[in-house]
């Protein structure tokens, strides 16, 4: 067999190589804290000093702006390696790359003094939460409960974000709200200091999976913050807004790219149980074994379709002239099949590993738990099939659940 077939090279032939983004070291000490960080369902200090040393936090920021300069798709390279090492950590470090990705987006089209808000993310390497999930929005990204009034030059907000990955740790909260004035660009996005008077976060996450993401409450109560904070503006509920609808894909991809790595895990560890374990009065490993080479091959007939889709979006999305809006049918398509595909593909290798993947303990059961996950991540399955389904008839739809008909009558 020649290299150029070699599994390890060929499973990952969609994806650039970041290896000057982040060492294999590197992701290898990640995947050395994992199984503490789900028991304990918070992150190690490490884990977040391996990424901060290698410049992950500015990894989308412009070198203009000291930081990385990656690519959309350079970032979903390194996230599916983060996800294969700590699911938790990727899912969780995803929210600040849709974050700072919302601001990368709004520079491209604005060039205004948010490039302040990179340059301090990227040099002072500092974790930015994203705080856009509320209770009641059911999944809604381009709405908001949490209502801020004109105070001055000021604002003052009061409302609850949660799940808000990172949110205890972080330096920065990306999060959006209304304007009590209503109007057309009645919402608003802002980035906030975490510890600003007014903030106060509330250790609320334990969970089945993805235990150490620390996806806690944050809760605003009349915290007051200036305008200049404020760096977008749109209309509630809008599909129009180019660096609303960039951002999503942002986040259809990142996050995509996150649950490969964690199938691409399980993967591996059905790989070595099929060839360690032995049928005795077959006198063969499982791996010699046609049945179990035609099941890792059905894996494999589902998982690699979707790498290449998830790399190509990304390189799209990354592309100078893309217009993002034409991206998301596409981009929610991928993250919907993706939150099928996480469940499925890990739950046939699971069956592969054998008996062992149903311990109270071990990485194939962990991953069994962080791939459940996948299913609840806005945009859900309720919306998007929603969406997806009225632009397939060409009919006006947003980002967000309407139980009202559309159409002619």
């Amino acid at each position: 067999m020649t290299d150029a077939y070699a599994f390890e090279a060929a499973r990952v032939s969609a994806w650039s190589d970041t290896s000057r983004l982040i060492s294999q070291g590197g992701i290898d000490e990640l995947a050395a804290h994992a199984e503490e960080n789900d028991r304990s369902g918070r992150l190690s200090d490490r884990s977040i000093d391996v990424l901060r040393e290698a410049g992950y936090f500015g990894l989308p920021v412009p070198r203009d702006f000291e930081g990385q300069g990656a690519s959309v798709e350079e970032c979903c390279a390194v996230q599916r390696r983060i996800g294969a090492a700590d699911p938790a950590l990727a899912i969780a470090t995803s929210m600040h790359l849709f974050s700072v990705g919302v601001v990368v987006e709004h520079w491209n089209r604005n060039h205004d003094e948010s490039w302040m808000l990179l340059e301090a993310i990227a040099s002072q390497q500092r974790i930015v939460s994203n705080a856009f999930a509320e209770p009641g929005l059911a999944g809604a990204l381009t709405r908001s409960n949490c209502v801020a009034r004109r105070s001055g030059e000021d604002w003052i907000l009061d409302g609850l974000k949660v799940p808000c990955s990172l949110a205890e740790r972080s330096d920065l909260l990306c999060l959006q709200m209304m304007d009590e004035q209503d109007g057309e660009d009645a919402l608003m996005v802002a980035l906030l200091a975490t510890r600003s008077p007014g903030i106060r976060t509330e250790r609320t996450w334990n969970t089945l999976g993805m235990r150490a993401t620390e996806s806690d409450s944050v809760r605003f109560e009349q915290c007051r913050f200036s305008d200049d904070l404020v760096f977008h503006r749109t209309e509630p509920g809008s599909q129009s807004d180019e660096v609303f609808a960039a951002g999503i894909a942002w986040f259809c991809v990142a996050s995509t790219a996150s649950y490969l790595g964690v199938i691409s895990a399980a993967v591996d560890e059905s790989r070595v149980a099929l060839q360690k374990s032995r049928i005795t009065h077959l006198d063969a490993s499982r791996s010699q074994l046609p049945s179990f080479q035609g099941a890792l091959g059905d894996i494999m007939s589902l998982v690699l379709p979707m790498e290449w889709s998830c790399a190509g979006l990304a390189r799209q999305l990354g592309e100078k002239g893309t217009d993002p809006r034409a991206l998301i049918p596409s981009a929610l398509a991928l993250k919907q099949q993706t939150a099928q595909l996480a469940t499925t593909a890990v739950a046939m290798a699971a069956e592969l590993v054998g008996v062992g993947s149903y311990s109270a303990n071990g990485k194939v059961a962990r991953l069994l738990r962080d791939a459940q996950a996948a299913r609840y991540h806005p945009p859900t399955r309720f919306a998007t099939r929603q969406l997806l389904g009225r632009w397939a008839l060409g009919l006006p739809f947003g980002f967000e659940l309407d139980e009202n008909p559309v159409g002619d009558h």
